[in-house]
């Protein structure tokens, strides 16, 4: 469609529109520098976003008119891909009208976004064809001031060089093509022979000279002599042949890297002429960016619009289809595969192309159900918006094309292909969701793949999606120690550094559990909740008391970790590492002005009870020297002691009596710490507790003895060690009548029953179990065992109106 272009007070101005500044809404102001101020506008009839370029000076003199509108023209002349599309000259006020990008400029890129290494390449490579296109103008067109500030970037991360403001055909440049404040300004980029020679006329080798410090900039994603401000200190170190620093390309490089330092260093040449031109630059770059890969297959754009003649003698697979006509050339599938460079050469020839529709036979179906329908990645298309190309598939598809390509993302991000990830990720496909509930992101980070994961990132994937367990892509790098993927997702402004997982778990959690503190540091600089609590009311300062990251908990104390939050069953971080025997930690937050040392759980413990029931010796040594209380009881009156002493913690025990703790003191149940160790068997713990004043004597509610307990539980060697300071203690009986003989019995502690008989008895049951009956006589040795029977039943008779009185053992041991 023929565009009416009305006339212009600026003169001819070719096909560039004149634009009111009525026709815009929405003005945003997106950049301003020495350049002036640009603008993002939307166009009221076009209903798209433009950007509106307008000099410093707001009021302009025919001169700086007449530049503006040489700056249109030559942009307008240099019509090509990766050059910035101009569509005219905006009035009050005044400025150049261009295709908004929606990136912005690589400057602004390179300095807020890590880059993917093939995202990097294809960046200098476009560029260097961009260049290469200018110089091939006749005359060429020279930029004079190639920087990354003006290469811009479109929404696919596809280079556009603008601002020819400075730009001249060759051989006609001027001395005072630069003005102080651009000079100033693209110092670094300026060749040493244009330092050196001012009244030299420029020539190509001074944008070679320029992109060879445009491609430092990318490979370190720095800016060339960073920290040095005076400006003729660069122009001497530039006149020197001191070139930025080599050492500052990072060292985890892909090998391609080796091959633009070396074209890099070629184009930095002090020489001129030692510098190689855009066209052997592009070709080494092509190169150097090409992968062994095997690429998609592209559809053919047709050579005609009209279809070709029918064959008069169609090639047939059998004889009956002798007379089926063939498909014209146009709608078959072509013999020769067109590269997609070759595709954008026949666009921007302005040729216009469409694909007719498809039509396989039943052999080949097969195979094209495997094509995308979206045919061309959007990421990979350099289109121009003007242009159409319309694809048509077989609408008999039987295989899920989304699953198609979620097959060929994985393995992309697998195989660590970035640059066929490039090609084939769709807009739509960022946050496809795979098996199990991950993402593409989940993936790549599960992989370790960072270069994955940056292009993910560019491409606005989201950063908070859970998979099945809740967990976000940050919580995986945190939990697999990935800090470099880490610090990528914490890069984005929309990523939660908060978010939970189906625990309830944050990442800072995670890198508590795991004891990095790096990766600690890194979150709570990004803004992590210091206090934050999972399910069980645990802050990352529990978690890292619990599993004994000492260092992790010396990082949240200077953060002002709050130690004293209790969790699930009001357990503190102190409990935690009292229970795991974590004794510098113990050490760090004993020491802490706001902790409670004698704080308890909800069944009343205290870090010492918790130490003491584990045996942790060192911990609970160091909490009574630092002044934990030995006397606080528990829900149940237990004390440290009874815990010490019921577990056996011979130790530990001896340690709290040191310190005053109550050898007889009775809990809930009248239970003495001799007592509980009498109960579970721990002899050495029993001597200890007699030896340092424990009484055998004292009972229970019950009037049970430790004796009692010792028997009942058929611990014979704890027994002896009781009678040996309580002779009489084996016939005391408990409130039901139960001595500690009647309670042997009815557990059958054979050993216990034996220690615990009168001495005739044991006397007489030794005698009669020397007698060794002979096989001869098996009425008498029945005789002899029942015998043994009533001696048992008879001592471990209860007391009642009937029998007031114990059975002798004359009457025990008379036979029935």
């Amino acid at each position: 469609m023929d565009m009416d272009v009305p006339d212009s007070p600026h003169g001819n101005m070719g096909l560039l529109k004149t634009f009111d500044s009525s026709e815009f809404g929405s003005w945003e102001k997106i950049g301003s520098g020495g350049f002036g101020q640009v603008y993002k506008v939307r166009h009221g009839k076009w209903k798209t976003s433009l950007a509106i370029k307008c000099p410093p000076c707001l009021h302009l003199d025919d001169k700086d008119r007449s530049e503006l509108l040489e700056e249109a023209k030559k942009m307008e002349v240099a019509k090509f891909r990766y050059i910035l599309p101009v569509y005219g000259i905006c009035d009050d006020p005044q400025g150049l009208v261009m295709e908004y990008m929606e990136t912005g400029s690589l400057e602004n890129l390179l300095a807020n976004e890590p880059l993917p290494w093939e995202l990097r390449f294809r960046i200098i490579h476009e560029t260097a064809v961009g260049m290469n296109f200018l110089h091939c103008m006749n005359p060429p067109l020279l930029h004079l001031d190639l920087k990354p500030a003006n290469i811009l970037l479109d929404e696919h991360y596809h280079v556009k060089i603008s601002d020819f403001g400075l730009a001249r055909w060759n051989g006609l440049s001027q001395t005072n093509d630069i003005s102080r404040e651009g000079f100033c300004g693209t110092i670094a980029y300026l060749p040493p022979e244009r330092i050196i020679e001012k009244d030299r006329v420029s020539d190509t080798k001074h944008d070679v000279y320029s992109f060879s410090i445009v491609i430092w900039g990318i490979l370190t994603q720095k800016k060339p002599y960073q920290g040095e401000n005076n400006i003729l200190q660069i122009m001497v170190k530039v006149v020197k042949g001191v070139r930025p620093d080599l050492g500052l390309v990072p060292r985890s490089r892909p090998s391609a890297c080796a091959g633009f330092l070396s074209l890099m260093q070629r184009c930095w040449a002090n020489s001129p002429d030692a510098r190689p031109s855009f066209q052997e630059i592009t070709s080494e770059a092509e190169e150097l960016c090409s992968k062994p890969h095997d690429e998609p297959r592209t559809p053919t754009l047709s050579t005609s619009s009209e279809p070709e003649p029918l064959s008069p003698n169609p090639v047939t697979s059998d004889q009956g289809n002798a007379n089926k006509p063939v498909r014209p050339k146009s709608a078959m599938l072509p013999e020769k595969d067109y590269s997609l460079s070759e595709l954008l050469s026949q666009v921007d020839s302005g040729i216009s192309r469409s694909f007719d529709q498809v039509k396989e036979d039943s052999c080949h179906s097969k195979e094209n159900t495997c094509k995308r329908l979206s045919g061309i990645s959007s990421a990979d298309s350099a289109f121009s918006s003007q242009d159409s190309i319309n694809t048509y598939l077989d609408k008999e598809t039987t295989i899920d094309s989304a699953e198609v390509q979620k097959r060929k993302l994985c393995e992309a991000i697998r195989t660590k292909d970035t640059a066929k990830l490039m090609k084939i990720l769709q807009p739509q496909d960022v946050d496809l969701p795979l098996d199990g509930g991950d993402s593409l992101l989940h993936f790549a980070i599960t992989l370790g793949n960072e270069e994955a994961v940056k292009f993910l990132l560019l491409n606005d994937a989201n950063p908070n999606l859970p998979n099945a367990r809740g967990s976000t892509p940050l919580h995986l790098a945190t939990e697999k120690h990935l800090k470099p993927l880490a610090e990528l997702l914490l890069g984005r402004r929309r990523t939660n550094v908060n978010a939970k997982d189906e625990d309830q778990y944050t990442p800072l959690h995670w890198a508590a559990q795991n004891g990095d503190e790096v990766m600690t540091r890194l979150l709570l600089d990004r803004g992590a909740t210091i206090n934050e609590t999972d399910g069980q009311g645990r802050t990352p300062a529990h978690v890292a008391c619990q599993h004994g990251q000492e260092h992790v908990i010396r990082v949240l104390l200077s953060r002002s970790a709050d130690v004293q939050i209790r969790g699930k069953n009001n357990w503190t971080a102190l409990h935690f590492a009292a229970w795991q025997g974590h004794l510098g930690i113990v050490k760090l937050l004993v020491k802490q002005a706001a902790v409670n040392v004698d704080s308890q759980t909800t069944d009343g413990r205290t870090a010492l009870h918790l130490a003491s029931q584990r045996g942790q010796y060192r911990v609970a040594r160091i909490l009574v020297e630092l002044g934990a209380d030995v006397h606080v009881p528990s829900s149940e009156l237990n004390t440290a002691l009874h815990v010490a002493a019921e577990t056996g913690h011979t130790s530990t025990s001896r340690l709290l009596i040191k310190h005053q703790a109550d050898v007889n003191c009775q809990n809930a149940e009248g239970l003495t710490p001799l007592h509980l160790a009498s109960q579970r068997g721990h002899l050495a713990t029993v001597k200890m507790l007699i030896a340092e004043g424990a009484d055998p004597y004292v009972s229970t509610h019950g009037q049970r003895t430790p004796c009692h307990l010792a028997a009942e539980n058929g611990h014979g060697e704890v027994v002896k060690e009781l009678l040996s300071h309580c002779p009489d203690g084996g016939s005391l009986p408990d409130e039901q009548g139960l001595s500690p003989l009647h309670l042997a019995v009815q557990g059958r502690h054979s050993n216990v029953i034996t220690m615990l008989l009168p001495p005739q008895v044991r006397q007489d049951l030794v005698t009669e179990s020397s007698v060794q009956p002979s096989a001869e006589e098996p009425p008498v040795l029945e005789v002899k065992q029942l015998q043994r029977k009533v001696v048992i039943l008879k001592l471990t008779e209860h007391k009642d109106k009937d029998c007031p009185q114990s059975p002798s053992p004359q009457c025990a041991s008379a036979p029935c």
